[in-house]
């Protein structure tokens, strides 16, 4: 009988839970960054005119749009969305993979 490998991925939840915790954290930080871009990017915007909207920093718009970092606050989406004439929707289920 063979004995089954684990993947590598496998092996990264094992030895190393705060690197895939990380990696998870990134992925969700990307896909919120796109949707402010891409909201910004369909209003015309830039990021200083974002900012100017906002009254938050030229730097913490450019760490929001940055597909590593922070999880940024609800409130701040908020306001980003609000400047864009965009809104910002939270879903929240029992079941992960609901979308």
């Amino acid at each position: 009988m063979s004995k089954k490998t684990k993947s590598f991925r496998e092996q990264m939840k094992i030895s190393r839970p705060d690197v895939v915790e990380r990696q998870s954290q990134n992925v969700r930080k990307s896909a919120i960054a796109l949707q402010l871009r891409i909201l910004r990017d369909a209003k015309g915007m830039t990021e200083t005119e974002v900012s100017d909207a906002t009254g938050m920093t030229e730097h913490w718009i450019a760490q929001l749009e940055a597909l590593t970092g922070p999880l940024p606050s609800i409130e701040d989406l908020e306001r980003f969305a609000s400047a864009c004439d965009g809104k910002v929707d939270v879903f929240i289920s029992p079941n992960e993979n609901d979308e």
